[in-house]
């Protein structure tokens, strides 16, 4: 018996895996239509290198993380690269760095959401601090911005309007106030500071039911 729960439990790690990943890489294929269509009038200086950086997020709680898996097992695919940040101030602040050096194409940030079991593409970042590490946080633009004085709200520069849901696939308007939407708030401005076309960046948040067969 014990072995045929294995053999099950093992079945189920290989469906998340798969899950996890193959919703990466349908936002991914978006993305890098998006950086390649054309759609804004290109400026005449140099070329972005060809690099679509995919993130994920250390474990939690000494837990792993399905996004940081779901990341790792897509770097190398194609022109993907993959970095699995820590959950601090760097980590938050490091794709920011790399677009604003214009050093990747286009970015792909994965995240975990506990409170949901479907995919969540997030349409937005808001401009909001995340609090202590597994601290709550309640702050909002005007009491605890990221960056005071900015908008609170910024879209994702990513074509979504390309991207064509399928079953346990949701829109999301709200990254929460955690570091997933730090990074992705931090992530936008940098690419809305840049030049024409803007660097697409998207946010992909995997659900909770990875959290328990990953």
């Amino acid at each position: 018996m014990d072995h045929l729960q294995q053999q099950s439990r093992d079945a189920e790690q290989r469906t998340a895996l798969a899950y996890c990943a193959g919703c990466a890489a349908l936002l991914i294929t978006l993305v890098c239509v998006a950086a390649r269509a054309g759609d804004v009038v290109v400026d005449q200086g140099p070329p972005r290198p060809d690099v679509i950086l995919v993130t994920g997020f250390r474990d939690f709680n000494g837990e792993e993380n399905p996004s940081a898996v779901a990341a790792t097992r897509l770097n190398g695919t194609g022109s993907i690269t993959s970095v699995v940040l820590p959950v601090d101030e760097a980590g938050v602040s490091y794709a920011a760095g790399l677009v604003s050096r214009g050093a990747v194409a286009a970015v792909v940030h994965l995240g975990l959401e506990d409170a949901t079991r479907d995919l969540r593409v997030e349409v937005a970042g808001h401009n909001i601090l995340a609090g202590p590490r597994g601290a709550p946080n309640s702050g909002n633009c005007t009491t605890r911005p990221v960056f005071a004085g900015e908008p609170c709200t910024l879209a994702t520069t990513a074509n979504l309007g390309r991207l064509a849901l399928r079953p346990r696939e949701t829109w999301s308007t709200s990254a929460g106030d955690f570091f997933c939407n730090e990074v992705y708030y931090r992530t936008l401005r940098a690419a809305r500071r840049g030049s024409v076309p803007l660097v697409p960046v998207a946010f992909v948040h995997l659900p909770s039911e990875a959290t328990r067969l990953v």
